[in-house]
């Protein structure tokens, strides 16, 4: 905890100097900006929001915070007219409003950044921008001159810019998302929605944002925003609703109000430690997995020879980009080498594809859950016995009494929330979608399991779930190697470090010599253990 501590203070801090610098409400007797009264909302016979309240004030940041499945994704899905209210009222600047459809909600004035980007990629960043309201020349045609001088105005305005003619699937995902905020900017609505936003970006354009959130808020919109990092919902915002499994718990400003008391309002109970311990001490005479000199051809991976001990978690850090995910889709068959080796408990195998990693022991749960691990209009059932099939097969048929049975089991070992095994996966939360990826890998019994940003976009209480999934796997022999950007899950979960700078090992580092400091500077290059890096 102490190393959470102490990042807390930290961006508290900031935030108190940041914020002598911009509009704070101050909305004492006047009416809310929205509020959102009595909201009921049932799914398939799910109650996802019972009677809950919500409102927010003109010029703050506000936070929607809970566990996974407690509400916040469908109360704003209401509120930006994907869904309606089975009961309740919405009051928008003291008038009751029916939102009866996102275009409705727009009008408003009301926009929504979702965690999963809604941009067209084979589409430029100025023709996603104006998608459907594209302005157009007295005598017909789409006015590009004006396109070009509105977005130039934008950006420049709140400071992001972004090539306008560039193909959206060709830019990294820090500018996609950048591109995404730009399309809403554009209509200049009054209330933003912030989803997840930093889920997938660098610490460098974390702060990018938050200067983002900072301007706007400075000219006056409000601002919701959902992030599971703590350390953001301390730097950024004014106030914090937390729900929890579809009712209200209650509303707090935030600097009256620590981490530990969040935390208990958000999961019922108080978590003395955001990460278990470890149940075993790692084995170094006992290697049970080992790469050496992987490279490939476009040189993400540069003689790249590590291993993993008997009983760790080895964590892999490193800056956006510098090779950590393309590292564990070679080692997983997804991302080709030109060379190196791998070894599973001594024995050489091959891992050229998906298939064969799989046949050798080797399971990836994989950054983007929705477009790589699972298929998101299939079943529950389905999603979590696909990687397994096998073991269930009579002859060419499934041994569906089988396979029942094996997903009931895998859903209470992981204590997912699911209303029905046949639904589509895609009706699950984030936290429970990546309960059931990490069940898909873990049924195939893995020697060697890769965990790639396991714990993006879901909530504390899950992410304690699988801190505890991954030590007991570790104490049952399995080797475990996690990438994360998330600074203090590297440091509390690895028993040792492996830091990553343009596609090359600078160090890897003991528990003991862990903290964010020396992390970063092997990271950017400023430090290098070439002797240890190899060992």
């Amino acid at each position: 905890m102490r190393n959470l501590d102490g990042y807390l203070r930290s961006a508290r801090n900031g935030a108190e100097i940041i914020k002598g610098g911009y509009i704070l409400s101050d909305n004492k007797g006047k009416e809310p900006l929205l509020k959102m009264e009595n909201i009921t909302k049932r799914f398939a016979g799910i109650t996802a929001l019972d009677q809950v309240s919500f409102s927010c004030e003109k010029g703050e940041v506000h936070i929607l915070a809970g566990e996974n499945g407690a509400g916040k994704s469908t109360i704003l899905k209401i509120l930006s007219g994907i869904h309606q209210a089975d009961s309740g009222e919405i009051t928008w600047k003291g008038q009751k409003v029916t939102i009866k459809d996102p275009q409705q909600s727009q009008k408003l004035g009301i926009a929504m950044v979702y965690q999963e980007l809604t941009l067209v990629g084979e589409m430029t960043v100025a023709e996603n921008i104006f998608l459907n309201q594209e302005p157009t020349k007295p005598f017909g045609g789409i006015n590009q001159k004006e396109i070009k001088r509105r977005i130039q105005e934008i950006m420049d305005r709140y400071g992001i810019h972004i090539d306008p003619d560039v193909i959206v699937n060709t830019l990294p995902v820090a500018q996609q998302q950048m591109a995404e905020i730009l399309k809403i900017l554009i209509r200049d609505p009054e209330l933003i929605i912030l989803d997840e936003p930093t889920s997938a970006l660098a610490k460098k354009e974390v702060e990018q944002l938050y200067a983002i959130v900072r301007n706007l808020t400075a000219m006056g919109k409000t601002i919701i925003f959902i992030s599971h990092r703590l350390e953001e919902l301390f730097a950024l915002g004014d106030r914090i609703t937390v729900f929890k499994d579809g009712h209200y718990v209650g509303t707090r400003k935030m600097k009256e109000i620590d981490e530990e008391e969040l935390i208990r309002m958000m999961v019922g109970r108080s978590l003395e430690n955001i990460f278990p311990p470890a149940l075993c001490a790692p084995e170094p005479d006992k290697i049970i997995f080992e790469v050496s000199d992987l490279t490939d051809s476009e040189g993400k991976l540069n003689h790249i020879s590590f291993q993993v001990q008997k009983g760790e978690v080895l964590g892999i850090a490193g800056l956006q980009g510098h090779g950590q995910s393309e590292l564990l889709n070679a080692i997983s068959g997804l991302y080709n080498l030109t060379g190196g080796k791998v070894m599973v408990n001594g024995q050489k195998v091959t891992v050229k594809n998906a298939g064969q990693a799989i046949a050798n022991g080797i399971a990836l749960v994989p950054a983007d859950r929705k477009n790589q691990g699972l298929m998101l209009e299939l079943s529950n059932r389905h999603n979590l016995a696909v990687s397994s099939m096998k073991k269930r097969m009579k002859g060419p048929f499934i041994d569906k009494k089988a396979e029942s049975s094996f997903v009931e089991d895998m859903v209470k070992r992981l204590a997912i929330k699911i209303g029905n095994v046949e639904l589509p996966v895609s009706s699950l939360s984030g936290g429970n979608q990546q309960k059931v990826v990490l069940g898909k890998e873990l049924a195939t019994e893995p020697k060697v399991i890769l965990f790639d940003e396991p714990t993006r976009g879901i909530d504390v209480e899950a992410k304690r779930e699988f801190y505890t999934i991954m030590h007991q796997l570790a104490a049952d022999g399995v080797a475990v190697i996690m990438n994360s950007s998330d600074m203090m899950e590297i440091i509390g979960m690895s028993d040792r470090v492996m830091v990553m700078y343009e596609g090359r090992i600078t160090g890897i580092l003991k528990k003991e010599e862990l903290n964010e400091e020396l992390i970063m500077q092997y990271a950017m290059g400023l430090q290098k253990n070439e002797e240890e890096a190899g060992a």
